[in-house]
């Protein structure tokens, strides 16, 4: 059992739900980018909700479905995915020094959900940033306002089950503190959001 401590900036997690990818191609689909006025993106989108069997109400359902900042429990409380903390190790693995990576990762660990302290959000993080095409090339001079929940300052408890004839506990939590350092979980890692460190009251069973 680990129990991880972050502090600033916090964690942001921006899920990428399937409702999401649901909205996103309802409206490619609809071609309401396309159109010039308020008016006409409404019909627009009636018209391929219609073809759907949807309405508007259930298309707002599904908006804010697809806007869930976090993952949560059958409690409510806020928790890292199990998937996001194995991919937080199996990255720090592919950038640590020799003598902290671990074989067979993905094999000789099974990692729990993480359960956080918290049930909300501590805050909303606003920047501005370059809007580009799915190529890569700039859409417009004139850049996006993007904005996120995010948590500080708070804990996450959760399990590392470790195969013991493949890889050593202390092994494992060594390249834990590595990750917490060096790589982060979660979204906006480059910028330091996601970083924690190891309680040191670590339980080995």
């Amino acid at each position: 059992m680990v129990t991880l401590t972050f502090a600033e900036p916090g964690y942001v997690e921006d899920p990428y739900w399937p409702e999401r990818h649901q909205l996103v191609d309802l409206e490619k689909r609809s071609g309401v980018n396309r159109a010039r006025t308020q008016a006409n993106r409404r019909r627009a989108l009636q018209a391929q909700l219609e073809e759907q069997g949807m309405t508007l109400e259930d298309c707002e359902a599904l908006r804010v479905v697809a806007a869930r900042p976090f993952h949560t429990d059958a409690q409510g409380r806020i928790v890292i995915p199990a998937e996001k903390m194995l991919a937080c190790l199996v990255n720090a693995c592919d950038i640590a020094p020799a003598k902290l990576r671990v074989s067979n990762l993905r094999t000789a660990l099974t990692v729990s959900d993480f359960v956080t302290d918290r049930t909300k959000p501590d805050g909303v993080w606003e920047r501005f940033v370059k809007v580009t095409l799915g190529t890569g090339a700039k859409a417009s001079h004139q850049k996006g306002l993007r904005r996120n929940e995010y948590l500080r300052n708070f804990t996450a408890v959760g399990t590392i089950r470790v195969e013991p004839d493949m890889v050593e506990p202390k092994a494992v939590l060594a390249l834990l503190a590595f990750a917490g350092r060096a790589v982060g979980v979660g979204a906006s890692r480059k910028m330091g959001w996601g970083r924690f460190a190891v309680d040191g009251t670590v339980e080995v069973r």
